[in-house]
């Protein structure tokens, strides 16, 4: 009975590394810029979203 609480299937890891590899692997081939580049990116996106919401509100005071 007690077997049923265990976790099923957990690794030490915070995700899949089967799972990572192989979605990594598909963005790397879909969009074709390196990991390096997409880190860029994304931290760029995550950045500028709240700075250009910030400009649209105080334009509109």
């Amino acid at each position: 009975m007690a077997r049923l609480f265990l976790p099923l299937g957990h690794h030490s890891e915070p995700i899949d590394p089967d799972l990572w590899e192989w979605l990594s692997t598909k963005m790397n081939h879909v969009l074709g810029i390196d990991s390096g580049a997409m880190v860029l990116l994304l931290g760029a996106v995550i950045v500028l979203f709240p700075v250009v919401v910030m400009v649209l509100v105080w334009r509109r005071r």
